[in-house]
Protein backbone atom coordinates (compact mmCIF):
# COMPACT_ATOMS: atom_id res chain seq x y z
CA UNK A 1 0.00 0.00 0.00
CA UNK A 2 1.29 3.01 -0.75
CA UNK A 3 2.46 5.66 2.37
CA UNK A 4 1.76 8.90 0.10
CA UNK A 5 -1.88 9.67 -0.76
CA UNK A 6 -1.28 13.13 -1.00
CA UNK A 7 1.75 12.91 -3.53
CA UNK A 8 -0.82 10.98 -5.21
CA UNK A 9 -3.49 13.10 -5.54
CA UNK A 10 -1.05 15.94 -6.85
CA UNK A 11 0.33 13.47 -9.85
CA UNK A 12 -3.31 13.11 -10.34
CA UNK A 13 -3.35 16.85 -11.38
CA UNK A 14 -0.40 17.39 -12.99
CA UNK A 15 -1.62 15.00 -15.97
CA UNK A 16 -4.87 14.80 -17.97
CA UNK A 17 -7.58 12.04 -17.70
CA UNK A 18 -6.59 9.25 -18.74
CA UNK A 19 -3.40 9.09 -16.88
CA UNK A 20 -2.87 6.77 -14.07
CA UNK A 21 -0.40 7.21 -11.18
CA UNK A 22 0.93 5.91 -8.05
CA UNK A 23 3.31 6.70 -5.67
CA UNK A 24 5.36 4.21 -3.48
CA UNK A 25 7.58 4.72 -0.46
CA UNK A 26 11.48 3.16 -1.10
CA UNK A 27 11.49 1.53 2.38
CA UNK A 28 8.46 -0.63 1.99
CA UNK A 29 9.15 -2.45 -1.43
CA UNK A 30 10.20 -5.74 -1.95
CA UNK A 31 12.98 -6.48 -4.08
CA UNK A 32 12.44 -10.16 -4.18
CA UNK A 33 9.44 -9.04 -6.30
CA UNK A 34 11.10 -8.12 -9.21
CA UNK A 35 10.73 -10.17 -12.17
CA UNK A 36 14.10 -12.13 -13.72
CA UNK A 37 14.16 -9.58 -16.74
CA UNK A 38 14.39 -6.29 -13.78
CA UNK A 39 16.44 -8.27 -11.54
CA UNK A 40 19.28 -8.43 -14.67
CA UNK A 41 19.33 -4.48 -14.46
CA UNK A 42 20.58 -4.35 -10.78
CA UNK A 43 22.40 -7.17 -10.51
CA UNK A 44 25.52 -6.36 -8.03
CA UNK A 45 23.71 -3.12 -7.32
CA UNK A 46 24.10 -1.67 -3.65
CA UNK A 47 20.86 -2.30 -1.03
CA UNK A 48 20.47 1.72 -2.02
CA UNK A 49 19.85 1.37 -5.89
CA UNK A 50 18.26 -2.05 -5.20
CA UNK A 51 15.72 -0.77 -3.01
CA UNK A 52 14.83 2.49 -5.33
CA UNK A 53 14.18 0.04 -8.22
CA UNK A 54 12.13 -2.44 -6.99
CA UNK A 55 9.92 0.80 -5.61
CA UNK A 56 9.72 2.50 -8.75
CA UNK A 57 9.01 -1.13 -10.24
CA UNK A 58 6.02 -1.13 -8.00
CA UNK A 59 4.56 2.19 -8.55
CA UNK A 60 4.89 0.72 -12.01
CA UNK A 61 2.81 -2.35 -11.66
CA UNK A 62 0.02 -0.35 -9.89
CA UNK A 63 -0.15 1.63 -13.10
CA UNK A 64 -0.51 -1.45 -15.48
CA UNK A 65 -3.31 -2.43 -12.75
CA UNK A 66 -4.99 0.68 -12.96
CA UNK A 67 -5.40 1.21 -16.80
CA UNK A 68 -6.34 -2.73 -16.78
CA UNK A 69 -3.64 -4.23 -17.37
CA UNK A 70 -2.27 -7.89 -16.26
CA UNK A 71 1.42 -7.81 -14.02
CA UNK A 72 4.54 -7.44 -16.68
CA UNK A 73 8.48 -6.88 -16.21
CA UNK A 74 9.04 -3.25 -17.44
CA UNK A 75 13.24 -4.08 -17.73
CA UNK A 76 15.77 -1.36 -18.45
CA UNK A 77 16.31 -0.31 -22.38
CA UNK A 78 19.70 0.87 -23.36
CA UNK A 79 19.37 4.83 -22.03
CA UNK A 80 18.02 2.89 -18.61
CA UNK A 81 14.24 4.08 -19.03
CA UNK A 82 11.51 1.62 -18.53
CA UNK A 83 10.48 -0.84 -21.71
CA UNK A 84 6.76 -0.48 -21.10
CA UNK A 85 3.97 -2.91 -22.41
CA UNK A 86 3.19 -2.46 -26.12
CA UNK A 87 0.81 0.52 -26.76
CA UNK A 88 1.84 2.35 -23.21
CA UNK A 89 3.84 4.94 -22.28
CA UNK A 90 4.75 5.71 -18.95
CA UNK A 91 7.90 7.55 -16.40
CA UNK A 92 9.15 6.56 -13.50
CA UNK A 93 11.46 9.02 -10.86
CA UNK A 94 12.62 8.69 -7.63
CA UNK A 95 14.32 10.83 -4.92
CA UNK A 96 15.87 9.36 -1.54
CA UNK A 97 12.50 8.16 0.13
CA UNK A 98 9.75 8.37 -2.25
CA UNK A 99 9.34 6.67 -5.84
CA UNK A 100 6.27 7.87 -9.15
CA UNK A 101 5.21 5.85 -11.74
CA UNK A 102 2.96 7.44 -14.68
CA UNK A 103 1.46 5.77 -17.48
CA UNK A 104 -1.51 6.01 -20.69
CA UNK A 105 -2.20 4.42 -23.34
CA UNK A 106 -0.88 6.41 -26.26
CA UNK A 107 1.58 9.75 -26.22
CA UNK A 108 4.67 9.93 -24.18
CA UNK A 109 4.41 11.55 -20.76
CA UNK A 110 7.30 12.41 -18.48
CA UNK A 111 7.40 13.02 -14.33
CA UNK A 112 10.12 13.93 -12.16
CA UNK A 113 10.53 14.08 -8.47
CA UNK A 114 12.95 16.08 -6.53
CA UNK A 115 13.14 17.37 -2.86
CA UNK A 116 11.88 21.19 -2.78
CA UNK A 117 15.36 21.92 -1.05
CA UNK A 118 17.65 24.90 -2.93
CA UNK A 119 20.50 23.58 -5.30
CA UNK A 120 24.09 25.17 -4.36
CA UNK A 121 24.82 28.75 -5.71
CA UNK A 122 27.58 26.82 -8.02
CA UNK A 123 24.96 24.10 -9.28
CA UNK A 124 22.92 26.92 -10.76
CA UNK A 125 24.65 27.11 -14.45
CA UNK A 126 24.79 23.53 -15.08
CA UNK A 127 20.83 23.31 -15.08
CA UNK A 128 20.19 27.14 -15.77
CA UNK A 129 21.71 29.64 -18.44
CA UNK A 130 21.85 33.19 -17.73
CA UNK A 131 18.34 34.50 -18.66
CA UNK A 132 17.16 31.62 -17.22
CA UNK A 133 18.79 32.39 -14.10
CA UNK A 134 17.27 36.31 -14.74
CA UNK A 135 13.69 35.23 -14.94
CA UNK A 136 13.89 33.91 -11.54
CA UNK A 137 11.88 35.53 -9.23
CA UNK A 138 12.18 34.33 -5.55
CA UNK A 139 14.42 31.66 -3.97
CA UNK A 140 16.83 31.13 -6.56
CA UNK A 141 18.01 27.87 -5.26
CA UNK A 142 14.65 26.56 -5.16
CA UNK A 143 13.69 28.10 -8.02
CA UNK A 144 16.34 26.11 -10.39
CA UNK A 145 15.47 23.39 -8.64
CA UNK A 146 12.19 23.19 -9.87
CA UNK A 147 13.52 24.45 -13.57
CA UNK A 148 16.15 21.14 -13.44
CA UNK A 149 12.75 19.20 -12.19
CA UNK A 150 10.97 20.55 -15.04
CA UNK A 151 13.48 19.83 -17.50
CA UNK A 152 14.25 16.08 -16.58
CA UNK A 153 10.18 15.53 -16.71
CA UNK A 154 10.78 17.34 -20.31
CA UNK A 155 14.10 14.72 -21.16
CA UNK A 156 11.20 11.80 -19.68
CA UNK A 157 8.69 12.47 -21.77
CA UNK A 158 10.31 10.45 -25.14
CA UNK A 159 8.81 7.47 -26.82
CA UNK A 160 11.00 4.48 -27.46
CA UNK A 161 11.56 4.71 -30.93
CA UNK A 162 12.66 8.71 -30.73
CA UNK A 163 14.66 8.54 -27.89
CA UNK A 164 17.35 11.01 -27.68
CA UNK A 165 20.22 11.97 -25.27
CA UNK A 166 20.21 15.79 -24.89
CA UNK A 167 21.88 18.30 -22.26
CA UNK A 168 20.22 20.93 -19.77
CA UNK A 169 21.21 24.05 -22.43
CA UNK A 170 18.88 22.11 -25.11
CA UNK A 171 15.91 23.90 -23.74
CA UNK A 172 14.46 27.17 -22.35
CA UNK A 173 11.97 26.46 -19.14
CA UNK A 174 10.14 29.50 -17.64
CA UNK A 175 8.39 28.88 -14.45
CA UNK A 176 4.67 29.72 -13.82
CA UNK A 177 2.60 29.17 -10.82
CA UNK A 178 1.91 25.51 -10.79
CA UNK A 179 3.16 25.25 -14.77
CA UNK A 180 5.89 26.21 -16.77
CA UNK A 181 6.46 26.51 -20.51
CA UNK A 182 9.63 24.28 -22.15
CA UNK A 183 11.04 25.61 -25.25
CA UNK A 184 13.14 23.70 -27.52
CA UNK A 185 16.67 25.77 -29.05
CA UNK A 186 17.49 22.83 -31.11
CA UNK A 187 16.00 19.89 -32.70
CA UNK A 188 16.66 16.16 -30.92
CA UNK A 189 15.31 13.35 -31.67
CA UNK A 190 11.06 13.82 -31.46
CA UNK A 191 11.66 17.29 -30.42
CA UNK A 192 11.89 20.07 -33.03
CA UNK A 193 13.36 23.50 -32.38
CA UNK A 194 11.05 26.13 -31.56
CA UNK A 195 8.74 23.59 -30.33
CA UNK A 196 6.61 24.42 -26.69
CA UNK A 197 5.77 21.97 -24.08
CA UNK A 198 3.69 22.82 -21.27
CA UNK A 199 3.97 21.38 -18.29
CA UNK A 200 2.40 21.16 -14.51
CA UNK A 201 4.44 21.82 -11.40
CA UNK A 202 3.19 20.97 -7.64
CA UNK A 203 4.88 20.90 -4.44
CA UNK A 204 3.64 18.88 -1.82
CA UNK A 205 5.11 16.69 1.24
CA UNK A 206 8.51 18.09 0.75
CA UNK A 207 9.11 17.48 -2.74
CA UNK A 208 8.83 18.96 -5.88
CA UNK A 209 6.59 16.85 -8.94
CA UNK A 210 6.65 18.04 -12.66
CA UNK A 211 4.64 16.62 -14.97
CA UNK A 212 4.77 16.63 -19.38
CA UNK A 213 1.91 15.01 -21.64
CA UNK A 214 2.02 15.66 -25.17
Amino acid sequence: MTAAPAVEAALRALFPAGVAVAAQRIGRADPALLWPEEQLAVAGAVPRRLAEFAAGRTAARRVLATLGQPPAALPMGPDRAALWPAGLSGSIAHDADLAVAVGRWGAPLGVDLEPDAPLEAELWPVFCSPDELRRLDGDTGRLVRQVFCAKEAVFKAQGPDARAMFGFDALTVTLAEGAFNAQFRASVGAFRAGQVLSGRLALVDGVILAGVAW
